[in-house]
């Protein structure tokens, strides 16, 4: 149980980490008519001060519910294997 709670965290980590990269650094690039490092740097505050509230809660939803269906790796349950007996026979 400790297991699975603490891959769902790292999980929650994963999510959040890359898609607040991957969104900024598009929202960084794609800033129009942006020519000096000082407009993008403002851009990038504006971004992270107005959206980083949604990422969090997002990341966190994304990584609950992966957590608990199991559809994340290393979230799954894992299935008790039966042992097989061994019959002992007539010699």
């Amino acid at each position: 149980m400790i297991k699975k709670i603490l891959s769902g965290f790292i999980w929650f980590l994963v999510i959040f980490i890359v898609s607040y990269i991957i969104t900024g650094v598009i929202l960084v690039l794609l800033t129009v008519g942006a020519e000096t490092n000082q407009a993008k740097y403002e851009a990038a505050l504006t971004f992270r001060n107005t959206y980083m509230v949604f990422f969090l809660i997002g990341s966190l939803i994304l990584a609950t519910i992966g957590t608990i269906t199991g559809i994340l790796p290393s979230t799954k349950k894992k299935t008790r294997s039966k042992k097989k007996t061994r019959k002992k026979g007539n010699r």
